[in-house]
Order: structure tokens, then sequence, then C-alpha cells
């Protein structure tokens, strides 16, 4: 059995943090290209500043999730003999994310008042 998540541990609330914003970072990703998840992963890492790195175990559970919602669609495309899911964003997603960008902005400074000791 593995060891329980420490609160006092910084990776413990990335982890928190990272499962909600995967999604946000995708969004916005996709807005202006569509993408697949090797190309996609790299791209939230810059848009983040390092902040979300995603791995298969974080990006496909939110690729899968957003798909569902029907925020973003997936195309099989085959390269070099290999299949690939190539995602672009859709209405419904756009909506998301504009929506999702203005809550972000009314909590940010609310975290940033709030971490001043």
């Amino acid at each position: 059995m593995s060891q329980p998540a420490n609160p006092t541990s910084p990776q413990y609330w990335r982890s928190l943090i990272n499962q909600s914003a995967i999604r946000f970072f995708v969004l916005r990703a996709l807005w202006d290209k569509d993408s697949y998840g090797y190309i996609l992963s790299q791209e939230i890492e810059q848009l983040s500043w390092g902040f979300c790195t995603p791995t298969e175990s974080t990006l496909y559970p939110a690729l899968n999730d957003l798909e569902k919602r029907n925020l973003i669609k997936s195309t099989p495309i085959t390269v070099s003999g290999r299949v690939r899911k190539v995602y672009h964003i859709t209405e419904a997603g756009r909506l998301a994310f504009r929506t999702a960008a203005k809550v972000w902005g009314e909590i940010i400074p609310a975290v940033r008042k709030a971490t001043t000791l």
C-alpha cells in the first residue's frame, strides 16, 4: 500500500492544482491549432511556464473527460504507420475556455492576497 499524500509537500499541492489546471491549458493549447498528445503535453508545459508537466496518466484522462463533455473532438490519423488522435477544440470548448479564463481571473487576485503573509 502506498503512503498517504503529504499535504506539507509542494508535490501534494501541485498535483491537486494540476488536476484542474491541465484542462484549462488543454483548451488554451487547442485554441489556435489542433494537436496530438505528445506535442500537446509540450505546449501545456510551455503555456504554464513549467507548472503543468503532463504525463500520460494525467493528460489522457483529461483529454477523455473533455471529449466526453464535447469540449474537444479527436480525429484518428496515421503517421508513419502509427495511428494518432489529433485533438481540436469545439465551439462548446471555446465557450468553456472563456468561462474558465474569467473564473481563473477572479481567483488569482484572491490567491495572491492570501499568500502574502
